[in-house]
């Protein structure tokens, strides 16, 4: 199952152009990616996995980059490590 990107709708009015997600893989929110005004170009995008846990050797938590689909790419690469260290699998 791909991994799905819906707006957060948190957004504060007084920011509404700065783009706010939460990452679905089905139904579960699995992550955010958030972009933050004041963070230096190359760092704008900030993402967060919510529930895997496991060693900082298995994968990253969080991280930082320039542009949204990297931040996705970054993001799901860490999903993919964590469901094979589980021996999950997303169903198709």
């Amino acid at each position: 199952m791909a991994l799905t990107v819906r707006p957060t709708g948190l957004e504060s009015p007084a920011y509404n152009d700065l783009k706010d997600y939460t990452v679905f893989s089905g139904r579960w929110g699995i992550g955010r990616i958030y972009e933050e005004r004041g963070a230096r170009p190359d760092l704008r995008w900030y993402w967060t996995l919510y529930g895997p846990h496991a060693g900082l050797d298995i994968i990253r938590r969080d991280g930082r980059a320039s542009t949204l689909e990297e931040a996705k790419a970054q993001l799901a690469e860490n999903w993919r490590k964590w469901l094979t260290w589980a021996k999950l699998g997303e169903k198709d």
